[in-house]
């Protein structure tokens, strides 16, 4: 969504594309279909307005990934090193920008995701605005300072990986989206995918 001066939010994007779907015979997450489109698609479609430059975080399939004409940022190793690996390579690619972080298996995100975090952001020294669904803290879902670049890469060269560990160290700001909570369904199951389209069959005008 575009801000009020109709231009895109002074942050980056970054999908993270790269999750195996265990309860799915190990499918690539970001390349399967909900409602005719893949899910990584989707999530370009609604980040892409919100944002200044889009960024692909992927470990496999990754030909496939680069079609879609966004820069592509893979994992140095094969190892599927996590979510928090993605994103401490867009931080490098980003040293001036903000980065806004969305997973490619919860596609149905806010479309003013950007611009919520981005208002909380700038209301103190924050290195984070994270969005609380109601239930629980999103951390896949957070605007990230350049400058929080140094703490995630001491974190990560400690060998650990837990992203909500890692996020709630931060001097961070938590944002309400109690009024958007279904758009942060997550999917892992053929159940959570026909839960999706189900709810975009509910946002079909009549």
């Amino acid at each position: 969504m575009m801000n009020k001066h109709n231009k895109p939010t002074p942050v980056n994007g970054l999908i993270l594309a790269g999750g195996l779907a265990r309860r799915m015979d190990g499918q690539d997450k970001g390349l399967m279909i909900l409602a005719g489109i893949s899910l990584i698609e989707r999530c370009i479609n609604t980040l892409s307005p919100q944002v200044e430059q889009l960024f692909i975080s992927a470990n496999r399939n990754i030909a496939q990934y680069q079609k879609l004409t966004f820069p592509v940022l893979q994992d140095s190793t094969d190892k599927h090193e996590g979510p928090l690996a993605g994103l401490q390579r867009a931080l490098e690619a980003s040293p001036d920008m903000p980065v806004l972080v969305v997973p490619c298996d919860a596609p149905l995100f806010p479309a003013q995701l950007a611009a919520r975090l981005w208002e909380a952001y700038q209301e103190n020294d924050y290195l984070a605005a994270i969005p609380h669904d109601g239930t629980r803290l999103q951390p896949l879902f957070g605007l990230f300072s350049p400058t929080s670049l140094e703490s995630l890469s001491q974190y990560l060269s400690t060998g650990q990986r837990k992203v909500e560990t890692w996020v709630t160290s931060l001097p961070h700001k938590i944002v309400d989206f109690s009024d958007q909570s279904a758009h942060f369904l997550n999917i892992n199951t053929t159940d959570d995918l026909h839960r999706a389209e189900l709810f975009l069959e509910r946002l079909k005008p009549c």
